[in-house]
């Protein structure tokens, strides 16, 4: 069985400096304690907290301090959320154009390659149809010559 034992602090326990039971002016109880949910000295590296005259990084540290907590929330779920949105967009489109790209390497490499070896094929039929009309042109009067040449040695 486990026994629960209330420790109370000591700083909780006792009295606090405040204003005087005579003291008339009452603006000061409107404020209330926001010590306990901002950054102290305690917070601060110990390099911070041996120098004497403030840097500017202890400056921006201390800028915290001016923003409520509730604020402070606000602003660090909104910049995650931002940073979350724009990961997952980064994400899907990178996803998408190496999709994209791969598909269209699958799909065009080879269409490419058929298109030139067509060419190819295209090209050396007009050769072979260049060499068969060169071909027509010089052998029926060569082929005439030669035998006309021939029919004049075999006579004599």
């Amino acid at each position: 069985m486990v026994h629960l034992e209330e420790v109370e602090d000591p700083d909780l326990v006792r009295e606090q400096p405040g204003p005087y039971e005579g003291d008339d002016n009452d603006d000061e109880g409107d404020y209330t304690d926001t010590d306990s949910c901002l950054s102290s000295a305690s917070d601060l590296p110990s390099s911070f907290a041996t120098t004497l005259h403030e840097s500017a990084l202890e400056r921006i540290y201390a800028l915290k301090d001016m923003i409520p907590p509730s604020t402070r929330r606000s602003i660090a779920a909104t910049g995650s959320g931002l940073y979350t949105a724009l990961k997952s967009t980064a994400l899907f489109s990178g996803k998408g154009l190496y999709m994209l790209s791969t598909g269209g390497l699958m799909v065009l490499v080879p269409y490419m390659l058929a298109v030139v070896e067509e060419q190819q094929i295209v090209e050396m039929e007009r050769e072979q149809k260049a060499r068969e009309m060169g071909s027509e042109i010089i052998s029926p009067t060569g082929a005439q010559g030669q035998q006309g040449q021939g029919g004049a040695r075999a006579s004599l």
